[in-house]
């Protein structure tokens, strides 16, 4: 079992924002609120499925920051053993709901993505899409941390993350560049197998947050039925 001590009653640390309050449709961090939030698109990621069917993804999987559990619902109706940990209480809850409304028995669990005790050497596979730029850089040490730990040796790690340009933090999220991401994936722990450029669709966000983009010269393109693009850096890294 995940230790859950270090996450206290609605107080996550990620760059301030109070995950539990999004996730309840509350007004969060600058005055912001989502009827739905934005990584919420009912169904995995196409760009996680393409990694699945590449067969980047075997054995026990991890989802690390489940949210409210597309990903892992769908990789376990594939017949993967799947864990989904998020550090919003009411993320879980939604998860455990549509895992339960599809007949799926899975384990959710509420747990700190920056410490992840109680998993150790345990996944062969971790997904991971849209934490790591939720997380400050300290955090984002402890986090890499941690999945080294979780990690079976040999085991790899499917991660997104946002790829604004240098400086954009609004609404909890750190653009993280390249050079971090190859300086931080490296030996003695990791080796990347793959990194590269790619989109995730998202619902539309709310027009404040749009304005917010616009002022670091991010203009998100759309789908054609209305879903937004958002430039992630796609990884794949072995666990040496």
């Amino acid at each position: 079992m995940a230790d859950s001590s270090a996450v206290s009653n609605n107080e996550n640390e990620s760059a301030g924002v109070d995950f539990d309050q999004v996730y309840r449709g509350e007004t969060a961090a600058q005055g912001l609120s989502f009827e739905r939030v934005p990584w919420d698109i009912g169904r995995p990621q196409p760009l996680l499925v393409e990694f699945e069917k590449a067969g980047s993804i075997t054995g026990e999987v991890l989802d690390a920051g489940c949210g409210p559990g597309d990903t892992a619902i769908y990789l376990a109706g594939l017949g993967y053993r799947v864990t989904g940990l998020d550090i919003a209480a009411t993320a879980i809850d939604q998860a455990s709901r549509r895992a339960a409304e599809q007949g799926m028995s899975m384990v959710f669990e509420v747990a700190d993505a920056t410490v992840l005790d109680g998993y150790d050497d345990q996944f062969d596979t971790v997904v991971s899409s849209q934490l790591i730029h939720c997380l400050d850089p300290e955090q984002r040490s402890a986090h890499v941390a941690a999945l080294t730990r979780v990690l079976k040796p040999g085991g790899r790690l499917i991660q997104f993350s946002a790829n604004f340009a240098d400086g954009v933090e609004t609404f909890g999220l750190y653009s993280i560049s390249e050079d971090e991401l190859r300086t931080t994936f490296t030996a003695p722990d990791w080796s990347i197998v793959g990194l590269r450029a790619g989109h995730m669709e998202g619902t539309r966000p709310p027009e404040q947050l749009l304005n917010q983009f616009a002022q670091y010269n991010f203009h998100p393109e759309f789908t054609d039925d209305g879903l937004m693009l958002m430039p992630v850096w796609a990884l794949e890294a072995r666990r040496l």
